[in-house]
């Protein structure tokens, strides 16, 4: 594996769901876009996960347009153990790295969404820009 000057490699994607729904779909009416990131560690590989989850909605609590994509991040094994793992058996993925996982992982569902849904009327639906450092008011702990 090709590690970064950081210590980890983008190792990975998923698409963990995607969906179009047109019972819940109206042509007129405001839009709006619900989302959600997360953070998952499997320290037996040495991976961060970066999950992130968006629906539009024109009617509320009932989406047309899901995606949920996962980003895998493989940490470099002397990195994640003098790094992340802390004296207290915390695991610990600092703030600005965190906010680097999810950039990535946003931009790439930003595509992923782009090639689902072209030549269809939900096309028109992007993702904006997001400002992931509000998104993310301090560093991400995992306790085991």
């Amino acid at each position: 594996m090709t590690y970064n000057k950081l210590g980890f490699a983008f190792t990975g994607l998923r698409t963990v769901s995607f969906a179009i729904i047109d019972k819940a779909y109206k042509k007129t009416g405001e839009t709006n876009l619900m989302t959600g990131l997360g953070f998952g560690l499997d320290i037996d590989d040495h991976v961060v996960t970066c999950n992130t989850r968006f629906s539009f909605e024109k009617k509320k609590d009932q989406p047309f347009l899901i995606l949920e994509v996962q980003g895998l991040f493989e940490i470099e094994k002397n990195d994640f153990l003098k790094k992340m793992r802390q004296d207290d058996k915390t695991y610990l993925v600092a703030k600005g790295l965190a906010v680097h996982f999810a950039v990535l992982t946003i931009g790439s569902a930003r595509g992923i969404l782009h090639a689902k849904t072209e030549g269809t009327p939900f096309n028109e639906y992007l993702l904006p820009t997001i400002d992931v450092k509000n998104m993310l008011q301090e560093d991400v702990i995992f306790n085991f």
